[in-house]
């Protein structure tokens, strides 16, 4: 009986180092935890979207993990006096981006986002970068409406921004078609330019080039030479670095002609 009784110790034993060595348990515990991270993550965005600061209490129990609670306090504004944090729109897509990092789905994380908001980040690192903006560029071009959802200027740059989602499935063909019809948009911006300068604020232009360009939550890795598809997170260093690498985007040259109080083209 106590050689039966041994073996049996002995053979539970080498089922749990087994079972341990192989790394099931771990590997089947380390994912119920980052699935709990990405839950809390979720539920974080999905509060974001009904207010921007959150008791500090509130928000460290909404968390749970004390690492995860550090990271995300990062992408915020932490008013210790107050006891409160801040979340701003740059903090919502940066924290956007950790959700993806733990594995939530990228249409998930988009269904929480709004072009809108990325719309509104683009303008806002266009004019940290001393670009003037216009936002919702309505123009029409041959008895065709056009619409862009930012142009940056800075003479002699034209950007033309395009925010958008896309899905997993198809994202090829479909990032093809935003970048085919962003091309259009500034095709059709280029013949009508010399009747919007004062509309678009650029009367003492000799030139222009105007670039197009598509700005998402993450960039894949698709080769579209003709329009940068830019994700947000990258936006800053590609304005601040598109002067030395200018030749290499695609864009379209205008000369201007001499502004003689010609009517602003009517949109």
């Amino acid at each position: 009986m106590q050689i039966s009784i041994i073996g049996l110790d002995t053979f539970l034993e080498i089922i749990i180092t087994e079972f341990f060595s192989y790394g099931v348990f771990r590997n089947e515990w380390r994912k119920f935890y980052v699935d709990k991270k990405a839950e809390s993550i979720i539920s974080l965005l999905k509060k974001l979207r009904e207010v921007e600061t959150l008791d500090t209490e509130e928000f460290r129990k909404m968390v749970g993990d004390p690492a995860l609670f550090d990271l995300l306090t990062t992408k915020g504004y932490n008013d210790l006096a107050e006891q409160r944090i801040s979340f701003n729109l740059e903090s919502r897509l940066e924290i956007s981006l950790i959700a993806l990092e733990y594995g939530v789905d990228i249409e998930e994380v988009c269904k929480l986002l709004s072009w809108k908001e990325f719309e509104a980040f683009s303008k806002s690192v266009l004019e940290k970068n001393n670009y003037l903006c216009i936002q919702n560029f309505r123009f029409k071009h041959n008895q065709k409406r056009y619409e862009i959802d930012v142009v940056g200027l800075k003479e002699p740059l034209i950007l033309c921004i395009d925010s958008k989602h896309y899905k997993k499935s198809g994202k090829s063909y479909v990032l093809r078609t935003y970048c085919k019809k962003q091309i259009e948009r500034i095709e059709a911006l280029s013949r009508a330019l010399s009747l919007m300068v004062s509309k678009l604020r650029i009367i003492k232009w000799k030139e222009a080039k105007i670039i197009p360009l598509i700005v998402t939550l993450l960039a894949e890795e698709i080769d579209f030479s003709e329009v940068p598809i830019v994700p947000f997170f990258k936006l800053n260093s590609f304005i601040t670095e598109l002067p030395t690498h200018i030749s290499e985007v695609y864009q379209i040259h205008t000369k201007l002609p001499e502004y003689t109080k010609l009517e602003d083209y009517k949109s």
